[in-house]
This record gives C-alpha cells, sequence and structure tokens, in this order.
C-alpha cells in the first residue's frame, strides 16, 4: 500500500492486539490469497469473481517510472499516455496494471516487452530498455537507483482492492476494511 503500509501496520498493531497484521508479498495475480499464503490479498486487478469478494478500499495516481538518465524526462515533472506510447512500455502481464487496453482510440499503441516480476521491470527499465507505468506504492516499495517516476497527467487512477475468498470473511475484516479505507481518502 506504499506510503499507508506503516500507518497501518502500527495502527493496526495499537488497536487490534488479538489479531495479527502480517504482510506478505508473493508475485501472482492474487498477491497470494489463491496460493493459501494470505486470508486477505490487496490487489491492483480485479480477481476472480467466481471465488474471491472484493472491494475498492482506494485510488492510486498512475506513474511512469524510467531510466534516471533519460534526456529527454530526467527534468519533467510529470508526462502525458501520449509520450509514453512513443517509447517501448515494459509490463508484467500477470500481476501488472498496464496494458494495450491503456491506449484504445490513441493514435498508436506503444510497443510492448514482457517482465517476469518487478525486479527483472526495473532492472530493464533502470537499463535504458524500455519504460514501465504503474500504481503510486511502487514508487515507495520499489526505490531503484537508475530508475525516476513521475506522474501521469492523463493516466486513469488504479483501483486498490482488498480481496479474501467467498463465505470465508476472515475475523476483523471489517475494520481491516475501514482503516485502509480511511487511510486513502485521508491522503
Amino acid at each position: 500500500m506504499g506510503r499507508h503500509t506503516t500507518r497501518l501496520q502500527r495502527d493496526w498493531a495499537r488497536q487490534h492486539d488479538s489479531i495479527d497484521l502480517d504482510l506478505v508479498r508473493h508475485n501472482s495475480p492474487t498477491a497470494g490469497l489463491a496460493e493459501g499464503l494470505c486470508d486477505v490479498a490487496i490487489v491492483r486487478q480485479p480477481v476472480d469473481e467466481n471465488r474471491f469478494d472484493s472491494l475498492v478500499v482506494g485510488l492510486e495516481r498512475r506513474l511512469v517510472a524510467f531510466a534516471s538518465d533519460d534526456p529527454h524526462w530526467s527534468r519533467r515533472r510529470q508526462l502525458s499516455m501520449a509520450e509514453i506510447a512513443d517509447r517501448t512500455v515494459i509490463i508484467d502481464p500477470r500481476v501488472g496494471t498496464t496494458s494495450s487496453r491503456l491506449w484504445i482510440g490513441a493514435d498508436h499503441p506503444p510497443r510492448f516487452l514482457e517482465s517476469s516480476d518487478v525486479d527483472n521491470w526495473l532492472d530493464a527499465i533502470a537499463a535504458g530498455r524500455g519504460v514501465g507505468t504503474t500504481a503510486e506504492a511502487t514508487a515507495h516499495h520499489h526505490v531503484r537507483p537508475g530508475v525516476s517516476y513521475r506522474p501521469i497527467k492523463d493516466g486513469p487512477r488504479i483501483a486498490v482492492r482488498l480481496a479474501w475468498r467467498h463465505n470465508e470473511r476472515p475475523n476483523g475484516l471489517d475494520d481491516l476494511v475501514d482503516a485502509v479505507t480511511w487511510l486513502y481518502a485521508t491522503a
């Protein structure tokens, strides 16, 4: 949850001494929920409605990630979707929020290069092989030498969802939904 992660963990520990909140990072479309690694997942893509319930708890700005030494973008404060379309865009089709759908109706879509996880994605961007678009939380959790992040002025916001298995509402879920929604609403 980017800048909200630490605050959530601290507030939760103070207010819920009988329910532990352990964060598990897992690179899958359900962030470990389908694999049984967690009871509630934070995801930025819709989940399978036949298996999971979910609720949008916030919206994040979409950012562009690019090589810090980029001669055209390094001094820019923000960029546009059209400017990004002129570049190769590196995506993780399994868990990422970037696809050709973002450029429907545009003059031309970008060329895409697939990546297998966030570390490979960041390495390719730092090496100048392409750029990426991502949720604001990525810039907080994945600071990387050689990679800069900037807001996309016309980029669609990214929905942040809490997801859980059908008919298996974890203890404390309502409090978690309230806490996360409050953090995003007051940011």
